[in-house]
């Protein structure tokens, strides 16, 4: 292989070696450092669940109901035996609705049972009074990941055929082979009409516009054929005098949705939907089955292996359980104070970068300080588990799909005992063996989960600089999110507030257009970048780079080459194409490559190690360059 020079293509310069000779997994479209190390931590926890169940380890307490019930999800025998019978039961309230009256009595009691209806009632704080929880209304979900999917007349046609062979296999394997093609036609009409007036990825990007507020009568009015207020009376246990809307494009045309014409569609998208979502409940061949659209999206060649997919299905149930063993398991004290230094020590950067941002007024400066003091930081694995994963319950005589039933009800019943509570912050939204982080507006939060904390992110044994160039710039990249174009429209109580002024908000937008400017168009795989879907990643990704390095230099024998190389060894990976095309759809991140190099070209410092000169592929003049924070 010739060398590229990091000159010309920093990302290809500093990966290009691994990714020639990295292999794709046949179970996924895509393998990089990541992958590999989720990858690792999943290898590692079914080996010592394998020694549980042999008897040679002594069961963790927290892992009890865990290791149960991956007894039922590794039974396939069973999960075979009578699938037919039981999705006929499961399916039986869904056949015996008439008319859509009747669907609308039943629809708050459908719910309740854990299936999927049309209404998408949902708890979560409201965005303007972050101290307590209300009711939300979305939209529902569609067949294919985004409303652009459904623009390019082939591609749409290539995809509801793929769609529409793989559930009609599944209604003639569980015995509906008669009724089968006339639902999928429904199933597929209602979705039309959905995707016609959903909003895309990149209009709910923008969290901000996507608040309306408004009285249940209000909200009744936007579908007046909808038994509202009956509805979720059932739910809550008492009138809400508040409904949050989501999707505002949506809501706007529900009258046009939400109809007694559209009753026939409607059964058979629930029909499909709720099919669907326990399909991989059920047998091996199944399981498979159902996931063969889901393949064809993403270009993975193989569906999972029946042990691996066993071990994921029960951990899904116990994340939180199975993430807290692991963090107390394999996160050490020493690693945790080391970060949690690293954080404290990101975030007085960033107090004193306020202080020389010259377009910044005082007013403005001294809101932003507040916001950021209030940031609240948590690393590593939660104290102790929620409530409702503590108190879940195995029934070992059940079958897997009852207890997934069961387990389902209990999670809606919880859910909906939320509105009108305060919001639990002290819940970790990622399980601690989870390879990622995350700040939380509402809360005004970031979390480090246990299992990023390794290399190349962290490790005790990399120089600072390596370290800073990983793991400081992921945190710095959260700490970032609570000013970008998101986050800055939000206060340090996670409240949906203005408290810039006007003239240091229109000066900020001008330069988050720049980074808009920067991305959008690029290439991916033959998939152009969307620069206004991940501008707030972009975002993000130059002020962490930013901040950290500012840190990184205040050190001792600072080593600014390795910094740049261990940012770029961060987002290594190898992808399928297809993969790669339906990322730019809907991931609200950059691909991998570019996170790197049109990040990195935007640093005096990084020019300067690398001697960048004019006419370099790395090459971006001085005036150009855009700096944030």
């Amino acid at each position: 292989m010739t060398k590229t020079d990091y000159r010309d293509d920093f990302y290809q310069a500093v990966n290009g070696a691994w990714i020639e000779q990295a292999t794709i997994p046949a179970d996924r479209p895509v393998t990089g450092g990541f992958y590999d190390l989720v990858e690792g931590i999943e290898k590692e926890e079914r080996r010592v669940l394998a020694a549980i169940e042999a008897g040679e380890m002594k069961t963790p307490a927290d892992l009890a109901e865990f290791v149960k019930f991956h007894q039922l999800t590794k039974d396939w025998d069973r999960r075979a035996a009578g699938e037919k019978e039981a999705v006929q039961e499961f399916l039986k309230p869904l056949l015996a609705l008439g008319s859509w009256d009747d669907y609308q009595k039943q629809e708050a009691a459908l719910i309740q049972a854990g299936y999927t209806t049309i209404l998408a009632p949902t708890i979560a704080p409201d965005s303007k009074n972050t101290s307590r929880n209300e009711l939300w209304l979305a939209s529902p979900d569609l067949i294919f990941p985004d409303t652009t999917s459904y623009q390019d007349k082939e591609g749409k046609e290539a995809l509801l055929a793929n769609w529409s062979e793989m559930v009609q296999r599944l209604l003639e394997k569980l015995g509906f082979e008669k009724e089968g093609a006339a639902w999928i036609q429904q199933a597929v009409n209602f979705d039309q009409i959905l995707a016609d007036r959903q909003s895309s990825s990149e209009e709910l990007s923008d969290s901000w516009k996507n608040y309306y507020p408004m009285t249940l009568a209000e909200a009744s009015q936007k579908v007046p054929n909808v038994l509202l207020t009956k509805t979720l009376t059932t739910l809550l246990g008492q009138e809400p005098d508040k409904v949050i809307i989501y999707d505002g494009r949506f809501f706007d045309q529900a009258h046009e949705v939400y109809v007694e014409e559209n009753f026939d569609a409607v059964k058979g998208w629930l029909i499909i939907q709720n099919l669907l979502d326990i399909a991989g409940f059920l047998g091996d061949d199944t399981r498979v089955l159902a996931g063969t659209f889901g393949r064809f999206l993403s270009g993975t060649k193989e569906a999972v292996k029946p042990e691996k997919s066993a071990f994921r299905q029960a951990r899904a149930f116990f994340s939180q359980a199975v993430g807290k063993w692991y963090g107390e398991t394999y996160f050490g004290p020493k690693a945790k104070q080391d970060v949690e230094a690293m954080v404290h020590e990101l975030i007085q950067v960033y107090e004193h970068r306020f202080d020389q941002i010259d377009w910044l007024s005082d007013e403005t400066r001294q809101k932003a300080k507040v916001k950021l003091a209030a940031l609240a930081v948590k690393v590593g694995y939660p104290d102790s588990l929620p409530e409702d994963i503590a108190n879940r319950r195995v029934d070992e005589q059940a079958t897997l799909l009852e207890n997934v039933q069961r387990f389902s009800r209990e999670a809606v019943a919880k859910h909906f005992k939320k509105w009108g509570q305060a919001p639990d912050k002290s819940r970790w939204g990622m399980s601690a063996d989870t390879v990622n982080a995350y700040y939380s507006p509402d809360f005004n939060q970031i979390v480090f989960p246990a299992a990023i904390l390794q290399a190349p992110f962290y490790d005790l044994k990399q120089s600072a600089s390596q370290n800073f160039g990983g793991i400081g710039t992921v945190i710095a990249h959260e700490i970032t999110h609570a000013f970008d174009t998101n986050g800055a429209r939000y206060d340090e109580q996670g409240n949906l507030k203005e408290w810039w002024t006007k003239e240091d908000f229109a000066h900020f937008e001008k330069k988050t257009e720049a980074v808009v400017q920067a991305f959008d168009g690029l290439d991916s795989a033959g998939a152009k970048v969307n620069g206004h879907l991940t501008v707030s990643e972009n975002v993000a990704d130059l002020g962490g780079v930013s901040a950290t390095l500012t840190a990184a230099k205040a050190g001792e024998a600072t080593d600014i080459r390795a910094f740049f190389e261990n940012f770029a060894t961060l987002w290594r990976q190898k992808a399928e194409p297809k993969y790669l095309a339906l990322l730019a759809t809907i991931d609200v991140h950059a691909p991998a490559k570019l996170r790197t190099n049109v990040t990195v070209k935007n640093f005096d410092d990084f020019a300067a190690t690398f001697d960048v000169q004019e006419g370099d592929g790395m090459y971006l003049a001085p005036e150009k360059r855009i700096q944030i924070w």
